[in-house]
């Protein structure tokens, strides 16, 4: 079930960070395990596949501890390290589907865990300097922002929108006809991810739920992008809102208009 997150609502981050430790320990344990399983005399046969599996999993290990520890680092700091944005990436990727494990295991909801990554993922974005062009920014929206009613087809042509006033839309395409830049309306992450390949922007501003914009994030590694969860007053997917404070917030952020 889709949880509404209310305006002004604060993820902790700590949540995913606990949860990537966790994760972490485990992936440790293993390789541990591993270790004692080489060492046993009765299976010399297959020392060197038990020393193999060990010495990967021991350098696997090294790379998400520093790419834990970078994430800490970012946060507590507010500003990036270059040298190990790489081992952020790669911690991110390859632990975020144990994370989601060990979530189910110890009963916290994936929306949950969902909601603290993007937070996290934000904070790791907005510790990066950064100014662009209007024209360099690309802002994603979910199609639900869209009234159910409207007959008008707006994804992937925002043009279309007739501006009624029966959702919000019309006061984010305003505030991209003053700003400069480019607006897109999606039905998943599909179209999502061709709007990035198609416009290659230097930064991405989502609107989306919890799901949606985890795996994009994920799915845009390098890129920077800022997500922003949407409101489901009356259920997911369904003549859904945004905090447009947020939106404008987070757009600023890319234009150095904060």
């Amino acid at each position: 079930m889709n949880e509404i997150v209310p305006v002004g609502t604060k993820t902790k981050k700590r949540t995913f960070l606990g949860l990537l430790l966790v994760a972490l320990l485990f992936l440790l344990f293993t390789a541990l395990y591993l270790l004692l399983a080489a060492s046993d005399r009765y299976a010399a046969f297959s020392r060197s596949v038990f020393m193999g599996l060990t010495i990967s999993a021991l350098l696997f290990n090294l790379l998400f501890c520093l790419g834990l520890l970078a994430i800490v680092l970012t946060i507590l700091q507010k500003r990036t390290f270059p040298l190990l944005r790489w081992s952020i990436e790669k911690t991110l990727l390859l632990l975020y589907p144990f994370v989601l494990q060990m979530g189910r295991f110890m009963h916290i909801t994936q929306e949950k865990i969902q909601r603290s990554f993007i937070e996290v993922n934000n904070q790791l974005v907005k510790a990066r300097p950064m100014q662009i062009k209007a024209n360099e920014l690309l802002v994603l929206l979910p199609h639900c922002l869209q009234n159910d009613r409207c007959t008008y087809k707006i994804t992937r042509n925002v043009t279309n929108c007739r501006r009624c006033g029966n959702c919000q839309l019309p006061e984010i395409l305003s505030l991209a006809s003053g700003r400069g830049f480019r607006v897109e309306v999606v039905t998943g992450g599909t179209l999502a991810r061709r709007a990035v390949e198609e416009y290659r922007p230097q930064a991405v501003v989502a609107v989306a739920c919890e799901r949606d914009l985890s795996s994009g994030v994920l799915d845009s590694f390098p890129l920077p992008v800022l997500g922003v969860l949407n409101e489901r007053p009356q259920g997911p997917c369904f003549n859904t809102r945004v905090d447009l404070a947020a939106l404008r917030e987070s757009i600023d952020f890319f234009l150095g208009k904060q």
